[in-house]
């Protein structure tokens, strides 16, 4: 019986992307040559602090597409309604 052994750390490294590709947080590509977050466990990339929520990359790339301005309304329906 053969047992492989898998090294992967959960702990996200900042790295040098080599391929372009998607950022797993704002969708927005991160061109090759650029720092970026790597999460091995989900095998996934982010703009450096993306997935932590303090990233301003992330950040300004979902104000421009109005998902920041949903979410807040979004809070703001919901405190309406709880009476809050």
């Amino acid at each position: 019986m053969t047992y492989r052994n898998f090294n992967r750390s959960s702990k996200p490294r900042t790295i040098m992307v080599k391929y372009a590709g998607k950022c797993a947080c704002c969708g927005a590509m991160i061109a090759a040559g650029a720092m970026a977050d790597y999460y091995p466990d989900r095998r996934q990339i982010a703009h450096v602090g993306g997935l932590d929520g303090n990233s301003p990359q992330c950040t300004a790339n979902l104000r421009d597409s109005g998902f920041v301005d949903l979410e807040r309304a979004y809070e703001d329906q919901c405190a309406e309604i709880c009476g809050r």
